[in-house]
């Protein structure tokens, strides 16, 4: 089964969900991507996604108020979320880049032994489905621009500034 809820947060509203196993959604973009990512994971858990109570999603709510309020910067809510090895890989670098840092798509791609390969670092990076707790939003073009983040770019750039002032603050509560 898949419980949902959405979660109040000092940048906007995140629909997250959850199995018995982990979190499978965090979500801030759009309701066709929302919806899309809905039907992905229904099919991938072979069950539809209702509205309602788990202790994961209560973990998560309190992990992410830590981190809004600048007092948490790392994660430790279980994760469930289907994916390819490449996706995997990923997705396991980008919560290897520290709090309050950036690094590129190409450096990314290099880390993981596939130079050139920055565009496969995207589209992995934008099929994230647990934005925030999968940094996704510490990833930036090599010239230092913004781009291609599922809950916009004006969310990406609130996220980079909230970790830089809470980085640079020392605010490191659970490191």
């Amino acid at each position: 089964m898949l419980i949902e809820r959405t979660i109040e947060t000092s940048l906007c509203p995140l629909r997250a969900a959850t199995t018995d196993r982990g979190i499978c959604l965090l979500e801030m973009g759009s309701p066709d991507r929302s919806n899309r990512e809905q039907r992905e994971l229904e099919a991938a858990f072979d069950t539809t996604m209702t509205q309602g109570n788990h202790p994961l999603l209560d973990q998560l709510e309190s992990e992410l108020d830590g981190y809004f309020k600048g007092q948490l910067t790392t994660f430790t809510v279980p994760l469930d979320t289907p994916s390819t090895e490449w996706q995997r890989k990923v997705w396991d670098a980008l919560i290897q880049i520290p709090y309050g840092e950036t690094t590129s798509y190409g450096q990314l791609a290099a880390r993981l032994d596939n130079p050139g390969g920055a565009r496969a670092v995207g589209l992995a990076n934008g099929q994230n489905r647990v934005s925030i707790i999968v940094p996704c939003h510490r990833v930036i073009a090599a010239d230092g621009t913004l781009h291609g983040y599922g809950g916009g770019l004006d969310r990406k750039r609130w996220l980079l500034d909230h970790e830089t002032t809470h980085s640079s603050q020392g605010l490191f509560a659970n490191q």
